[in-house]
């Protein structure tokens, strides 16, 4: 009968309190902690780093096992793929977990990355646009996304409540050939949200 030792996990723990005490930012961290577990070969080293992140430092939040293992699936997405890693790293990490599992590749991934970077798109408007899967058949026109009104278009600084539109400021590009990005969603507006006027006033009473 083969009894399997336990596993020795002071090496990650250590390491783990290193990054801690670094105090990186949120994003930076969880990468780095996605890195760690990686490189673990145990089915459970995520677990037994969440339990020793929330016994060690119970006030923190966030090292659940599922956000453990949300951070070894990012850091095993983009490993190979530094550019998109680097895009990533600059989104929150609610928006990095919805187009890590909400996408079935990188070049979609990067897609939406390059979107939510460019739009200031929260959490909600992402999972539209990926839910009405417009990377593959849309694109944002040369000018960035107006709001509508009934009666007439009006553009907004503010951004509009994620609950009722997309509404970013008016931009005009400096180069005349449109960008990978423009090209894919050029029928945004009709795709994600599904009708040809909206009130965009409501969102800032």
């Amino acid at each position: 009968m083969n009894i399997r030792k336990p596993a020795d996990y002071n090496t990650l723990f250590s390491k783990l309190d290193k990054l801690i005490a670094a105090q990186l930012p949120q994003m930076e961290l969880y990468c780095e902690i996605g890195r760690l577990v990686s490189g673990r070969s145990e089915k459970g080293a995520a677990v037994a780093a969440s339990e020793y992140l929330q016994a060690t430092y119970p006030t923190a939040e966030g090292f659940s096992p599922r956000n453990l293992r949300r951070m070894r699936a990012f850091y095993a997405a983009y490993e190979e793929s530094p550019e998109i890693m680097q895009l990533a790293m600059s989104l929150g990490w609610t928006q990095n977990v919805a187009i890590l599992e909400r996408c079935g590749s990188n070049e979609e991934r990067m897609c939406y990355i390059q979107a939510a970077l460019h739009f200031g798109w929260k959490k909600g408007k992402l999972l539209e646009a990926i839910d009405s899967q417009a990377w593959l058949h849309s694109s944002l026109d040369e000018q960035a996304v107006s709001c509508y009104t009934g009666e007439k278009e009006a553009t907004q600084e503010s951004e509009c409540n994620e609950k009722d539109t997309l509404c970013v400021p008016r931009q005009y590009p400096k180069k005349p050939r449109k960008s990978l990005l423009y090209q894919r969603f050029s029928s945004l507006k009709r795709r994600v949200l599904h009708h040809d006027y909206t009130i965009c006033g409501r969102a800032l009473m």
